[in-house]
């Protein structure tokens, strides 16, 4: 498992402390620094490996939203703020997470927890080692990053500049290539059925000449992409 070095930014003593025993439940979390203002925080990042910012952003001198708007190369962050109004702020700043205090140990181990499988995946990446099959994919969806479980996705649907991701619970907009999620998708679980759908062939419910059924949804077939669910279909008749 590898080990995540933190740093902590709030100009509360209290809330510092706070996150200091969350972060100690954590073997995969190493406190590398504490701050009380953001001004101390750039001149530790000037010189210290931070992978993982908690960061306040009501804080005197410099508030964390503008410490993070002026890092040419930020460490990951998870915002930490008693005032909801500054949310979409930090989504346009790509940060992990959100947390309102005060934190609770549950809502901060949701948040780690992203950002332990987070920078498993980016290790991989770099590693060039191929990633251990998986049931989720993350998905940047309002600028966070979102788990979406793989059986959960009913279909994709390309939409120009963006995907639509339309799963049992909610339709996501994320600002990806239609190529780059079928790249992703496992090809023994979704088939791409016309240039604008890929469908999970667990929910389809039924097929017609040119259509297919998905959880009330209908979705067109093209001609060239149905010899090849007829056989995915015929092949899992066969088999039962």
């Amino acid at each position: 498992m590898m080990e995540i070095k933190c740093m902590i930014v709030d100009d509360e003593a209290l809330a510092r402390e706070g996150l200091k025993k969350y972060i100690r439940s954590f073997d995969f979390l190493s406190l590398t620094a504490a701050c009380n203002h953001a001004v101390a925080a750039r001149e530790v990042l000037e010189t210290t490996p931070i992978d993982l910012m908690f960061l306040d952003i009501n804080m005197p001198k410099m508030s964390g939203l503008h410490l993070l708007e002026t890092l040419s190369d930020p460490p990951a962050t998870i915002l930490i703020t008693a005032y909801p109004d500054y949310a979409l702020d930090g989504f346009r700043l790509d940060v992990l997470d959100y947390l309102l205090k005060p934190v609770s140990l549950a809502r901060f181990t949701k948040a780690v927890q992203k950002a332990q499988e987070f920078f498993t995946l980016r290790q991989q990446a770099s590693a060039g080692t191929p990633a251990p099959a998986m049931d989720y994919i993350f998905v940047k969806h309002k600028q966070l990053y979102e788990k979406v479980m793989l059986a959960d996705i009913l279909f994709v649907e390309s939409m120009q500049n963006y995907v639509l991701i339309q799963t049992t619970q909610a339709k996501i907009i994320a600002y990806l290539t239609f190529k780059s999620v079928e790249q992703q998708l496992p090809a023994d679980m979704f088939l791409r059925i016309h240039k604008s759908y890929i469908v999970n062939l667990k929910h389809i419910s039924t097929i017609d000449s040119n259509a297919v059924q998905v959880a009330g949804h209908t979705l067109p077939v093209s001609r060239s992409q149905r010899e090849l669910l007829m056989q995915v279909v015929n092949r899992r008749l066969l088999t039962k």
